[in-house]
């Protein structure tokens, strides 16, 4: 089968990209970069572009029987990652149209209909515009996707290594579920053979609920590491801000987007995927995520060995009352920045 794959060289993508091309399809990708395109095989064509880009998406629509789309723009500026994601979305449904490609398979994030932070907004917004094509839009929703080198998978790690507490806060008490890469690539695979029309929700995701700290505690357990409890003090999601910048600083950018975003559950609350793929049976989130645990190579050295955790080390890592005051007093220095900012842009009251 000849298929387009959009967002070929995210993680989900270069994995949907290899495992189609052992299963001997034609792929046509689409690269702002062809000459540094990562994977070189006889069955791939590489055609330079951009998603905003109405005639490059039409190339590599033509004589496409199936597309993926699996374009994320949190990568982009803060100002810009929503417009730019519906505005692929829109240049993609004008060129299926066009091109006369009927069928769709799209990855967007699981999250409820209403009062969604921007980055799940958007991911349902963009699912909802990829549903006009005429034809089939398979849109599968899922958590986080547990798998070595998932930039959700590697925040998650890299906060068990990194920091020197379990930290605890409401929106950690959030449900998620999250789903294995390769079970992933099953729905994924499987959804080519798939005779639906119209635009088609599917929830997909592991077989047991977590809470988001709790993908903290297995990724301990699994590295047998211990960490003591921490409360984090009740403020404005954003005024962590500093913190993502200083114990990820690989994701911060994309970290931040995601984070406001914790405080929605991400849950599966239907059973259509059993019922359109009755023969897929995803693996529990430990089985999971002792998988990418194996095959991640990344490694992620204590924050505390720097200066700013130095002192904190020293209070005996936190069970006393006076350690615990140190750190709430190096987090107010981090986070004073930022809330200054935030209140420099309430509306002033107006004097009586």
């Amino acid at each position: 089968m000849k298929i387009a794959i959009f967002g070929a060289t995210g993680f989900v993508g270069t994995a949907l990209t290899l495992k189609l091309l052992d299963l001997d399809h034609h792929i046509v990708a689409l690269s702002r970069s062809p000459q540094d395109w990562p994977i070189q095989h006889k069955n791939l064509q590489v055609i330079e572009g951009d998603i905003s880009d109405i005639h490059a998406i039409e190339k590599v629509l033509k004589g496409v029987e199936c597309a993926y789309y699996l374009v994320h723009g949190l990568a982009e500026n803060d100002e810009d990652f929503e417009y730019v994601e519906v505005n692929g979305a829109t240049q993609f449904v004008h060129a299926a149209i066009k091109t006369k490609m009927r069928k769709v398979i799209y990855l967007g994030g699981l999250g409820p209909d209403s009062d969604l932070s921007p980055h799940l907004r958007s991911r349902q917004l963009v699912g909802e515009i990829l549903g006009l094509i005429p034809g089939a839009c398979l849109e599968f929703r899922a958590s986080i996707v547990l798998g070595a080198n998932s930039t959700s998978f590697e925040m998650i790690k890299a906060l068990a290594q990194r920091l020197p507490v379990r930290p605890y806060a409401p929106w950690l008490d959030t449900q998620c579920q999250p789903i294995g890469v390769e079970d992933l690539m099953s729905y994924l695979v499987s959804a080519l053979d798939v005779q639906l029309v119209g635009h088609n929700v599917i929830e997909i995701g592991a077989p047991d609920v977590h809470a988001y700290g709790e993908l903290l505690d297995i990724v301990a357990k699994i590295d047998g590491i211990t960490r003591p409890k921490f409360l984090l003090p009740t403020m404005d999601q954003r005024l962590f801000y500093p913190l993502i910048d200083l114990v990820l600083p690989e994701f911060a950018d994309v970290g931040k987007k995601l984070f406001i975003s914790l405080s929605h559950p991400t849950v599966v609350t239907d059973n259509k995927a059993e019922e359109v793929f009755p023969e897929i049976k995803p693996k529990s989130t430990l089985e999971a995520m002792e998988v990418a645990m194996k095959e991640s190579s990344t490694t992620y050295p204590a924050v505390w060995e720097g200066d700013f955790w130095k002192e904190v080390k020293d209070h005996t890592v936190l069970s006393t009352r006076q350690g615990q005051q140190l750190l709430l007093e190096k987090l107010k220095m981090f986070t004073l920045p930022y809330q200054e900012k935030l209140l420099s842009k309430l509306p002033k009251r107006k004097k009586k």
